[in-house]
This record gives structure tokens, sequence and C-alpha cells, in this order.
């Protein structure tokens, strides 16, 4: 079993996003935006390999206005392909967007909580 110390930057990333999704599933907040997860995410796995100052500490407005603008790209990409196609799946979303199957399902839960987005179907695989 890793401990804290030995987690991978993925090990870490894969816990938070579980995490995220197990909470936004029982309807709680989990962090107040998607830059603030995505920072939280950064600064653990940088303080975790080396040792360092969370990230937040170096980005400047500028880069968490970029952050944020790209999020938002991102979201309306997510929104427009929905428009299109009507109905579509996690992995479609995976495929066009080429984002790890979890950042989707962030999003997603996130357009979702928002009311943009109505997820419908779960089933047996």
């Amino acid at each position: 079993m890793k401990t804290e110390e030995t987690k991978s930057g993925m090990d870490m990333m894969s816990e938070m996003m579980k995490y995220m999704m197990e909470n936004m599933m029982r309807g709680k907040k989990v962090m107040h935006s998607m830059p603030e997860m995505c920072f939280k995410i950064m600064e653990q796995m940088a303080a975790s390999k080396h040792g360092s100052p969370p990230i937040t500490s170096y980005a400047t407005e500028e880069m968490r206005g970029l952050f944020e603008e790209w999020l938002k790209n991102l979201e309306d990409e997510i929104m427009e392909f929905v428009r299109e196609k009507g109905k579509v799946s996690p992995d479609d979303l995976t495929s066009k967007l080429k984002l790890s199957r979890e950042s989707v399902l962030f999003l997603v839960g996130k357009l979702a909580r928002e009311g943009k987005l109505t997820i419908g179907e779960i089933r047996t695989a």
C-alpha cells in the first residue's frame, strides 16, 4: 500500500477525482470552483513530488484567468456537442475533448449541478 509520500501524482489525482465525484453524486459541494479544484490537485502533486511550495503561490491572476477561460471553453464545447448530437456518452466526450474520463465526468457533473445539462441514464455495463 502506498503512503502519502510515495503516491504518484496520478494516484493522488485519481483519489481526489473519486472523492469529488462521490460527493457530487450526493449533492455535496466539494470545492468553490473548478479552478480551485484543479489548483488543489496540482498543489498536492507538486508538494508530494518535490516538497515545494503550493503551485497556487506561483500562479498569477493572469494564469488563473487563462485557466478559467480554458475551462469555460471546455464547458462550451461540451454544451455545443450535446446540442449537436442530442445525446452523448462520457466516452463520446472523452474522445471529442481528448480528456480523461474523470475530467469529463467532473465537467458534466458541474454542468448538471448548474442546470445546464441533464444526466439521464444509469445502467449496468
